[in-house]
């Protein structure tokens, strides 16, 4: 009989099935797997099992070798290649400064800092020191180069800034080298974006959206360092002190009840366009506004003024896009022209100065054509109000409740303001002066050396600028032109006696400010325009006529002086955050740098060395960087760009990009609809050929280019 096992019941459900001596133990389940985010070195090359101990793991510490991880403690091996990858580029980007500033430094500075590269400390990696060295050469110290300018005032500017110099690619890839050496100004040339990855990633640019349409989407443009070095657009703006009347904009508008959006608009206007311009007594203003009164301040001012203002702030978006539906300045426009229509034949003050407002707005969209109706009706309203006339009247009068001496100063400030306004338009878009005598009050605010100095001495510019004008017309139209140098030449003894007896405080070399620079600018561009007639016409007997010679002399050094101007104002300040009247001062550099190289230089590479060259390198990367706060900048850019391209002078490849974005149909189609424009961007061309010169026929002919064009690809 077969020896089989006996057969046992099954057991019950309560009963635990007992175990036979026979029966084999079922398998114990393995322990989960440790993951290791990363193994060490030695492991690695072994291909041994790491189990990611720290500072030592067990395999390295049983086989006694040295434990060296490359990543961090829990950090992935793509976090660590993320990391990996940024310190190169620092690295790179260290060294790329370095290298420039050995390239272009004295020999004393670089012996200096190479004798500091040869000291080596041991106990410093290499890594550190040369990011010590870079900080070193970047923000200053003991090699540091005494520049041109003088730091900034520390009443004003407590934030250092820093010195970027041209990265290693200008220097290596350029079809020449360039001699920084020959540069009146600090060398530094902005540059599309260098730096790290992290860099690229951490600061955003300071634009909105593309200003070609609103249907173009989100297209960036080119970036330029500067907004690296700049990256918060209203950093001139953490020392301007908050007014708390300024929340009571939101009383006057319909379009938001935002104060802080209004806030961040009316102060980025106060520390900009108000401090240039000042065309109206802001602490009046700001009083009214904050009781309610309307002597000084009205719905309809408020909504023109914040229509001009939204452009100067960053909280403000799509500012490039003219009459954007998505932006609120088209809102203020809309309410102030809404209110403009309801006060049609009213003549006060406030009507009067937010003519000047809505002027201004329409101008930075390259329509001033269409906003010089506001402009006229501005002088109107001073004429019926007596502002300009001596002998009292009843609008001389000041309302109850007002002190006499306060209604005289707001009527004074407000005459003095719009005599410099239209004066500063008219010779900015070459329209003939609409008020040709000055006011014949006082110019205010002279009980106080101290108080509005800047506004004091525009209004004692200003007079002599009406001269100008009248010498540089008398020159154009006399048959005797010679003669009338003595006028030219006298308007320009008083031009320089006012430059030189201006108050320190005014002076850009001692305080940086924004209004002091342009300032500075705008008298470079007053002494171009008066001498600019002699030179184009040519009324002398000889090419080499001495005064002709000295007109060239006095203009090829008040170009000098725009570029270096420029150059100390993209040292200080993001172009973001600059007054919008800078557009002009860039454009007379552009043009007349590129006038300089086309006489100077047979070759035109040749002058890629030259001090014109670079200089206008800084005023087209500064029209970049305007042109995603400006809409005006963007066909500025092309038509500089452009005239660079004729005269075959290469372009970086940034400068490059950003004109292609400006070159397209739909670009040139919704420019050429928009743009209504007496502004004449040649100089040379105010004498001669005037009306073809305009923004809007050079404009209207880019169109008719890219009709011509489409219409050859459709044949």
């Amino acid at each position: 009989m077969a020896n089989f096992r006996a057969l046992q019941p099954a057991p019950l459900d309560e009963e635990a099935p007992p175990l036979q001596p026979h029966t084999r133990p079922l398998l114990a389940q393995k322990p989960k797997r440790t993951v290791t985010l990363g193994a060490c070195v030695a492991c690695r090359k072994r291909k041994s099992k790491c189990d990611g101990n720290r500072p030592i793991c067990t395999c390295c510490s049983q086989k006694d070798t040295p434990c060296v991880y490359e990543l961090g403690p829990n950090e992935k091996p793509s976090q660590a290649m993320k990391r990996k990858n940024e310190e190169m580029q620092g690295e790179l980007s260290n060294l790329r400064q370095l290298y420039d500033f050995l390239r272009q430094c004295p020999e004393q500075e670089a012996l200096a800092v190479l004798h500091r590269i040869r000291e080596n400390p041991i106990d410093t990696s290499p890594s550190q020191r040369i990011q010590d060295l870079a900080d070193l050469v970047q923000h200053g110290g003991p090699l540091d180069r005494q520049s041109l300018y003088p730091p900034p005032s520390p009443s004003r500017h407590d934030i250092a800034q820093s010195l970027t110099l041209p990265p290693i690619r200008l220097a290596l890839d350029s079809s020449s080298t360039l001699d920084m050496h020959n540069l009146p100004f600090l060398g530094r040339i902005t540059t599309s974006m260098e730096g790290p990855a992290s860099q690229r990633r951490r600061y955003a640019p300071d634009i909105d959206v593309s200003a070609r349409s609103d249907s173009q989407g989100t297209l960036l443009r080119p970036t330029s360092i500067e907004a690296l070095l700049h990256p918060a657009s209203q950093v001139d703006m953490d020392n301007v002190p908050v007014d708390p009347r300024l929340r009571t904009a939101s009383n006057w508008t319909s379009v938001t009840n935002d104060a802080d959006l209004l806030v961040s608009i009316l102060t980025a206007w106060t520390s900009r366009e108000h401090s240039y311009y000042h065309y109206l007594d802001r602490d009046a203003f700001l009083e009214d506004m904050a009781n309610g009164r309307e002597d000084f301040c009205s719905e309809l001012l408020v909504n023109a003024l914040l229509a001009t203002a939204s452009s100067t702030s960053s909280s403000v978006k799509d500012r490039s896009i003219p009459f954007s539906e998505y932006s609120i300045m088209t809102a203020f426009y809309k309410e102030a022209t809404r209110l403009w229509d309801l006060e049609a034949g009213i003549s006060s003050l406030t009507r009067l100065q937010a003519g000047l407002c809505l002027y201004l707005f329409l101008g930075k969209l390259g329509r001033d054509k269409a906003g010089h109706t506001f402009l006229v009706e501005a002088c109107r309203i001073s004429q019926v109000l007596g502002l300009f006339d001596t002998e009292p009247s009843y609008t001389s009068q000041a309302p109850r409740f007002i002190p006499q001496d306060k209604w005289d100063t707001v009527r004074a400030v407000t005459a003095w303001s719009l005599f410099n306004f239209q004066l500063n338009m008219s010779s900015t878009y070459s329209f003939p002066t609409i008020i040709q005598r000055p006011p014949r009050v006082a110019i205010p605010y002279q009980h106080n050396p101290d108080v509005e100095a800047l506004f004091r001495s525009e209004c004692a510019k200003h007079v002599i600028i009406l001269d100008c004008g009248n010498a540089i017309q008398n020159y154009k139209n006399s048959s005797d032109q010679a003669s009338c140098t003595e006028q030219i030449e006298a308007c320009y003894s008083r031009l320089m006696s006012w430059w030189h007896t201006r108050p320190a405080s005014l002076n850009p070399e001692r305080v940086s400010s924004k209004e002091n620079i342009l300032c500075a600018m705008i008298y470079h561009v007053n002494i171009i325009n008066l001498f600019h007639p002699i030179i184009d016409l040519g009324v002398f007997d000889r090419h080499d006529h001495p005064y002709v010679n000295r007109a060239r002399s006095l203009t090829s050094n008040s170009l000098m002086e725009l570029r270096r101007l420029l150059a100390l104002h993209e040292f200080h300040y993001s172009w973001g955050t600059a007054i919008g009247l800078v557009l002009h001062p860039i454009t007379v550099a552009s043009v007349g740098s590129l006038d300089e190289i086309s006489q100077s230089y047979h070759n035109p590479r040749d002058a890629e060395r030259s001090e014109p060259y670079l200089g206008l390198l800084v005023c087209l990367r500064a029209l970049t960087a305007l042109a995603s706060c400006s809409f005006y900048a963007q066909p500025l850019f092309r038509l500089l760009t452009q005239k660079c391209q004729a005269m075959e002078l290469q372009l970086p490849d940034d400068l490059q990009n950003a004109l292609d974005q400006y070159t397209s149909e739909e670009w040139t189609r919704n420019a050429a609809n928009l743009v209504s424009s007496q502004y004449i961007a040649d100089t040379r061309k105010t004498t001669t050929d005037s009306e073809s010169a305009r923004m809007d026929s050079v404009i209207s002919s880019w169109e008719g280019l890219n009709l011509d064009d489409s219409t050859t690809r459709l044949n």
